[in-house]
């Protein structure tokens, strides 16, 4: 027990007597929390500006022009009178879609015949082309349908009758566990769960490259270890999976006996797993290094930015062995799905296995190191006292 608790008071004292760790692991958790979650405050992209290539210039064409702007997803920023201006636009990133009214659009439409426009979106920017291209065709199909139910209303049939005949299905959108539909309540708790790992990685992989050595076993040293990464992250772990989501206005359905019951095997197996990254790399400099560069493929595996399932087996096999992995679909679950803890149990014997496995994968190679080093200098040991007998 005492060797428990002295490992735990010199991996605390390890963590906050040394500036560099303390910042990683403790200030840049600060630091991120205010800067990370700013951009994605406004959770919906609006207002992306278009322009407008008016070529029939009649009332029905300026009226769905007006429509268009008024949508919140577009602004139309300029009208320009030829096709050739408005790519001009797009290419100085001034417009990121064009809507281009051919000539004849209101006399097609007053024949009874299809008056087709165009749409151009900018693709190269993602969200930019997906709000250009339903801002613009949103309003476009809304005016059909308005056509249409004149054209019914000019005959004689009822204006519920053309209503239904025009749109003969009622489309009503529930986004389910987002219901802004935002992008920030999406991204922001897989991002959260990310850092914590990242950072955690790093902080304790540079302690375990500059530990003094210790005469106590072995295993008792690692309890103490995880002991005290589990006092640290105690607090981190809600301040940063609680309190950040509500002082962001993210949804929170979850409940903190299940938040601990994945927290904690999270922790163990992100710090057992930098205890392995530190006791093969060995060098302080080497961990930085590779952690630094393991941080945007970790990100690409989560699976928030490209979905799991889309992986190649061999990298979503991959994917399994990381901590954040099981931790962010828990997470999700809990806090945003309301899941109990028959729902996570998986996830949470998974991140268990992982802890388990990184915990056994670092005592033996720290077993190997030490065996590495006795025999090492039992040569040293033997030609000493073969000098003296000389």
């Amino acid at each position: 027990m005492k060797a428990i608790l002295r490992a735990l008071r010199a991996e605390l004292a390890a963590i906050f007597g040394d500036p560099q760790i303390l910042s990683v692991m403790v200030v840049s958790l600060a630091i991120y929390a205010l800067i990370y979650p700013y951009p994605y405050r406004p959770e919906l992209l609006r207002e992306v500006p278009v322009a407008v290539v008016d070529l029939d210039n009649s009332a029905g064409s300026r009226q769905l022009a007006r429509d268009i702007d008024a949508s919140e997803a577009v602004a139309v920023v300029a009208r320009p009178p030829t096709m050739a201006e408005a790519e001009r636009l797009v290419h100085e990133r001034r417009a990121y879609g064009i809507l281009l009214v051919p000539q004849g659009f209101e006399r097609e439409l007053l024949r009874g015949r299809q008056s087709p426009i165009a749409i151009y979106a900018d693709a190269s920017y993602f969200l930019m082309y997906q709000k250009a291209l339903t801002g613009i065709a949103g309003p476009a199909r809304t005016t059909g349908v308005q056509v249409q139910v004149a054209r019914q209303l000019a005959t004689g049939t009822s204006r519920t009758e053309a209503l239904s005949g025009a749109s003969p299905i009622a489309l009503v959108e529930v986004p389910l566990f987002n219901p802004a539909g935002g992008y920030a309540t999406y991204i922001l708790p897989a991002a959260f769960v990310l850092i914590l790992q990242q950072t955690m990685m790093m902080g304790l992989g540079l302690v375990a490259t500059r530990r003094a050595p210790s005469a106590d076993p072995l295993p008792w040293r690692m309890l103490g270890r995880a002991a005290a990464w589990l006092g640290l992250y105690a607090l981190l772990l809600p301040m940063y999976l609680v309190v950040l989501p509500w002082a962001y206005g993210l949804p929170w359905l979850g409940h903190l006996p299940a938040l601990a019951m994945l927290g904690v095997p999270f922790v163990l197996a992100v710090g057992f797993l930098a205890q392995a990254v530190a006791a093969v790399l060995r060098r302080a400099e080497m961990v930085q290094m590779v952690l630094l560069s393991l941080g945007m493929p970790l990100f690409f595996l989560s699976g928030f930015s490209w979905p799991i399932e889309s992986l190649p087996p061999l990298l979503r096999a991959a994917a399994q062995a990381i901590p954040s992995t099981a931790m962010i679909e828990g997470y999700v679950r809990s806090a945003q799905m309301g899941a109990g803890l028959a729902e996570l149990a998986p996830l949470i014997r998974q991140l268990w296995l992982l802890a388990f496995a990184y915990a056994g994968i670092t005592l033996l190679l720290r077993l190997g190191a030490s065996g590495s080093r006795l025999s090492a200098a039992r040569p040293q040991v033997r030609s000493r006292e073969a000098g003296d007998a000389l």
